[in-house]
């Protein structure tokens, strides 16, 4: 896509990140609680590094990767977590979901939010007709974000990642546009 992403939502905005979000985004990715359920974060990323390697995905063209910042409470103004779609596959309709938050956010639902209009946008704008995501299957968190976004499971990768000392099974979800209800439904339910 050659212009920025913006969506606003209930309590949230989701912004293209900028060369000033690079400490909290490189904070995240080193976070024991965030890094431990994502492959690509597994080692930690000094500031260098991170610009070497993850800095350039945020800004790909095949990549929509926004931060979420609340706009009311305690952390307001602050970013708080990311969520993607990457890579988007446009001559397919495709597209994998991803989503990481810090936890000084969890529990507040904002993930929920920020993940529903960013699918939204993804359906509705980039005219996606699949999306899917995977999560190495401790990590019940995720996949309770999952479906509770609609996402129907579609199989498990047995022992196919290795996370915190073993071999864990990997959980895939998909989701097409004919059943996405719509951030609104999803939100009420």
């Amino acid at each position: 896509m050659s212009r920025p992403t913006f969506i606003e939502c209930d309590r949230l905005e989701l912004k293209p990140p900028e060369e000033d979000d690079i400490e909290f985004l490189r904070e995240g990715a080193n976070h024991p609680d965030v890094r431990r359920y994502i492959n690509v974060f597994r080692t930690p990323y000094t500031e260098e590094r991170y610009r070497d390697e993850l800095w350039p995905r945020e800004h790909d063209e095949d990549t929509v990767s926004l931060l979420v910042v609340p706009t009311d409470g305690d952390l307001s103004g602050e970013p708080i977590g990311s969520v993607q779609l990457a890579p988007v596959i446009y001559t397919d309709g495709y597209a994998n979901f991803g989503v990481w938050f810090h936890p000084k956010a969890w529990g507040e639902g904002y993930a929920l939010e920020a993940s529903a209009h960013l699918l939204e946008y993804g359906f509705k704008e980039l005219r996606l007709h699949r999306v899917s995501a995977t999560v190495m299957a401790p990590n019940e968190d995720s996949q309770s974000l999952c479906q509770r976004l609609g996402f129907v499971h579609e199989g498990t990768a047995r022992q196919s990642q290795f996370a915190n000392g073993e071999y864990v099974d990997v959980e895939r979800y998909g989701l097409l546009a004919s059943e996405w209800e719509g951030p609104n439904e999803v939100l009420e339910s």
